[in-house]
């Protein structure tokens, strides 16, 4: 797994190499030699330029797009099936994010691993998911394939989460408000049994049950599931 906060994902007390070093040595069985050398690979992998030298610093002397390549190092260096990042570029500046999400993209290919990617940005999810979940509060709203998603938005939420987005091109660039979602979100403390969103949703009214019961999760079309009652 990689965390969010770079910043604080690794011990300030111990060496980047140590940290690298104890989970190679706990879960491949390596002697320290071997190792070390393994960290040294994995760090020029993830593009630490000088990595030999580098084993021996601490985390204040890595920068936030630097530990974050740490974090990922330590997270690919068994060579898991599954790698779970939780918003790992949220701390960092647009430029470093890029070049995270290409070096995500470029490790998953080349060790033929999953990524589950857990963010708020949907054009990060339009860049590397093949797949994308929407949950709001608690549930799961809306399910399909990226491009079906995008294309063909069956959710509020989903919806919202789209208008929410800044656009860079049209007549109306600089001129035209960004979109917000009204309200605040739930208290999970006491999950209402109606549906969670409408209080928030354009499209709700008692009419037609939205605000007095729980939409199920439905097929809208092959591979394409929302838990709405306004499909398109």
């Amino acid at each position: 797994m990689i965390f969010q906060d770079p910043m604080t994902s690794l011990n300030p007390t111990l060496t980047i190499g140590t940290q690298i070093v104890e989970s190679l040595r706990r879960h491949l069985d390596l002697s320290r030699e071997q190792a070390r050398r393994r960290a040294v690979e994995i760090l020029e992998e993830v593009e630490i330029a000088d990595a030999g030298r580098r084993l021996e610093d601490y985390p204040h002397r890595y920068s936030g797009g630097m530990r974050q390549r740490v974090m990922i190092a330590i997270a690919t260096a068994c060579r898991p099936k599954l790698l779970i990042a939780d918003e790992p570029t949220t701390a960092l500046d647009v430029t470093v994010q890029a070049s995270v999400l290409d070096l995500l993209h470029d490790l998953r290919r080349h060790h033929r691993m999953a990524l589950l990617l857990i963010t708020h940005d949907m054009g990060v999810v339009a860049e590397m998911a093949d797949e994308v979940v929407v949950m709001y509060a608690g549930q799961v709203v809306e399910q399909a394939p990226t491009l079906e998603l995008f294309d063909h938005t069956e959710h509020p939420y989903t919806e919202a989460l789209l208008a929410a987005l800044p656009q860079v091109d049209g007549a109306d660039v600089g001129r035209r408000r960004l979109a917000a979602i009204p309200g605040r979100p739930p208290s999970l403390l006491e999950p209402a049994a109606t549906c969670r969103f409408a209080p928030r949703c354009p499209y709700a009214s008692r009419a037609d049950g939205c605000a007095s019961s729980m939409p199920e999760l439905r097929a809208i079309r092959p591979n394409h599931y929302a838990r709405t009652m306004h499909p398109e």
